[in-house]
């Protein structure tokens, strides 16, 4: 648990506080615990635990708002203008999550590791995995028609901002050196800005990471119809209102 706590506060640490590679080692002075931590080079982006966590995550701050929101008397009941109007934009951020993944996996799926893809969704933004997963949970902010799902969606977005696409940006630094440094000074790094989007006319596909994907999206595809069955049993008198929530 102790370890647990201390990798969480190291990973909110800023790149500032990392010194120049020696013999291998970063050294991170964290300013919690008063002496210089040694972190070796990461040799893939999977041995960080923010990482390999990262879905976990989500779940752990998704999960239990939702099941709230769920049980929960909904403020915008079915039928009016304004659960239309949320119903609607529900989906375009949901056809958002789809493309950004879809984007973004067709030029870099399968080569996190090995290759800095700075073209196409990536040169507009450095994570355009993770604003399609913004958009999703986006969606389910107007599906739910709630408030208190915002506080989430901040919450979460600082989280991983901090957790896990620090960790990535260190491991990419690590692997690529001045190019990413480049790359990092060029590209937001997550609102997309396509001023300076650049694309090249082909690109190599790995379809192992497309099927991988595919499988995700079809998983992703049920929540819009689940909601939908959970918000018409919601409206009902007979649902377990426990809580109100905004």
């Amino acid at each position: 648990m102790v370890a647990f706590v201390q990798n969480l506060l190291t990973s909110w640490l800023s790149s500032d506080n990392v010194l120049q590679p020696k013999n291998g080692v970063r050294s991170r002075a964290p300013r919690l615990f008063g002496k210089v931590r040694k972190i070796p080079f990461m040799k893939s982006i999977h041995d960080s635990w923010a990482f390999r966590w990262r879905g976990r995550l989500g779940i752990l701050l998704v999960g239990p708002l939702v099941l709230g929101v769920i049980l929960s008397e909904p403020l915008i009941r079915d039928g009016s203008p304004a659960a239309l109007a949320m119903k609607i934009a529900g989906w375009l951020f949901f056809m958002l999550y789809l493309t950004f993944r879809i984007w973004a996996t067709l030029f870099l799926g399968g080569r996190k590791d090995s290759e800095l893809q700075t073209e196409g969704p990536y040169s507009a933004t450095r994570n355009p995995l993770y604003v399609g997963s913004f958009c999703l949970f986006l969606s389910l902010v107007f599906f739910f028609r709630s408030i208190a799902l915002v506080a989430m969606l901040i919450i979460g977005y600082f989280i991983y901002t901090r957790l896990v696409i620090r960790a990535e940006e260190r491991f990419l630094a690590d692997r690529f050196g001045d190019s990413f440094e480049s790359y990092r000074k060029e590209t937001p790094r997550f609102f997309p800005s396509f001023s300076k989007y650049r694309s090249p006319e082909n690109v190599v596909v790995s379809l192992k990471a497309m099927k991988t994907e595919a499988q995700r999206l079809w998983i992703a595809a049920l929540l819009p119809v689940v909601v939908e069955v959970i918000m018409h049993f919601r409206s009902s008198p007979s649902w377990p209102h426990l809580f109100r929530l905004p």
